[in-house]
């Protein structure tokens, strides 16, 4: 077998299979019943280990450095996986779903929507949203954080799509937002449960949440067909209600070398990738965090007090975010312990090696990101949150086993946008509220898609 690097050598080293395989599903029992806690128990067992996913073997990585092979230096021996391949199907071909030539001419033109200038003008967006949000606690009521953050990240992205209007005036267009929020809730929901578990024929069983998953579905397409008409219309100079300077404008604007840009259909699928993965991967890690912050009262007074001295009472603004340290190596450790991408599908084009395990062509490859990200090797006592760790002297050395938005040419493009709508919202909440705990409560993780907090039940009370 031919290795990667051109040299002709045949590895016989073999890798550990893990024990305890059901009959018929093999081990993907043990994923679906308790995700994480296999992905922990089995990640000692070596760099690269075996298991089975129904009668298909699969290969296991836990190694950072093999697993930062695979997405950087052999990044073009793999595509995305059977998990991709499902959510394709639901959201499009955009740029979280394609590969090849295809996903390096989306990721050129995508870059530019979220370069440091348009990120300047969606924190501003950001701050008011969750200024608005913040306003709807005072009454001191109890609520679940979980949904609370999904609805604000939701409202805050759909806003920097369709952007502001030449007044500064956030968009008029309520009936649109309005149905994206509504169906964009709904399709999250069933989305996570599609793309980790295929259910073929079950999908297309009329069940209530089947028939309100797929109405919603159809309604979020259409929603976000009319935006991508609207503002095509006003950029052709025909009239429309779209706002100017959103996320989705620019896409409208990108051009290639050659001069051309995107088709409709393509923006459609880029603004459903931003939509559904902005909206889940956001709103999850602002609900560790809040859920976090609730835990530790001392804690959370030095956020507060960080966010007391450099906003003074003001809404952040994009420069004030990196003047939050603390904050910052808050949301890095929740990133941590926490990653949104905790388990990721790849699968390989041709035979390769990984960390001198053999492995064939189209077998199914997942990285370990969850079990990489508590590797006790980098991280001391790797299950106690503690953001002091950032300090470290070399900090590069943790960042080795650090890949909260992946790595290498399908590194996520919203990385900078992601960071600035969960440090603009903490601010604005650490500035406003005391977040604590409902006494009793148990927060459990759901690692689906996305590695998410159940219900986050928090009292937020005034400051």
């Amino acid at each position: 077998m031919s290795g990667l690097d051109g040299s002709q050598h045949r590895s016989t080293r073999q890798p550990v299979t893990i024990p305890g395989a059901w009959p018929l599903l093999g081990h993907a029992g043990s994923l679906l019943r308790d995700p994480l806690g296999f992905l922990e128990s089995v990640y000692a067992l070596g760099d690269v280990v075996l298991l089975r996913l129904g009668p298909k073997p699969a290969y296991l990585v836990n190694g950072s450095e093999p697993l930062r092979r695979i997405l950087v230096a052999d990044a073009p021996y793999y595509d995305k996986g059977f998990q991709i391949n499902a959510l394709r199907a639901l959201i499009g071909d955009g740029i979280g779903t394609s590969v090849g030539p295809k996903h390096r001419r989306q990721r050129r033109l995508m870059r530019p929507a979220f370069d440091h200038a348009h990120v300047r003008g969606y924190v501003d967006i950001m701050a008011q949203c969750a200024t608005a949000g913040a306003d709807t606690w005072r009454d001191g009521r109890t609520i679940d954080a979980g949904r609370e953050m999904r609805r604000l990240a939701m409202t805050a992205i759909i806003l920097a799509v369709l952007g502001v209007a030449q007044d500064g005036a956030l968009p008029s267009d309520a009936a649109v937002q309005a149905e994206v929020l509504t169906s964009l809730s709904v399709v999250l929901a069933g989305v996570g449960r599609r793309a980790i578990l295929p259910l073929g024929r079950l999908e297309h069983t009329p069940t209530p949440g089947n028939l309100r998953f797929n109405r919603a579905h159809v309604a979020l397409h259409s929603a976000v067909d009319r935006m991508v008409a609207d503002h095509r219309a006003q950029r052709n100079g025909d009239g429309g209600s779209a706002g100017n300077g959103g996320l989705l404008d620019t896409l409208l604007a990108a051009v290639d070398e050659d001069g051309t840009g995107m088709s409709d259909q393509q923006v459609h699928d880029e603004v459903m990738t931003v939509l559904l993965a902005g909206s889940e991967t956001s709103a999850g890690t602002l609900a560790w965090l809040l859920h976090i912050l609730s835990g530790d009262l001392d804690l959370q007074r030095a956020v507060q007090q960080e966010a007391d001295t450099v906003l003074a009472g003001r809404t952040p603004q994009v420069d004030d975010l990196g003047s939050l340290p603390l904050a910052r190596r808050v949301v890095s450790e929740v990133l941590r312990l926490y990653p949104a991408s905790w388990l990721l599908g790849r699968r390989s084009l041709q035979e390769v090696e990984i960390a001198g395990v053999p492995v064939p062509t189209r077998a199914q490859v997942l990285l370990n990101f969850y079990g990489v990200h508590r590797d006790p090797q980098a991280y001391p006592d790797p299950n106690r949150f503690d953001p002091d760790r950032w300090l470290a002297p070399d900090p590069e050395v943790l960042r080795a086993y650090y890949f909260p938005f992946g790595m290498g040419p399908h590194v996520c493009v919203g990385e900078g946008f992601a960071w600035s709508l969960i440090m603009t919202t903490l601010a604005v909440i650490a500035s406003q509220y005391t977040v604590k705990p409902v006494p009793g409560s148990v927060v459990r993780p759901v690692a689906r898609t996305t590695l998410h907090p159940g219900v986050v039940p928090l009292t937020f009370e005034p400051r």
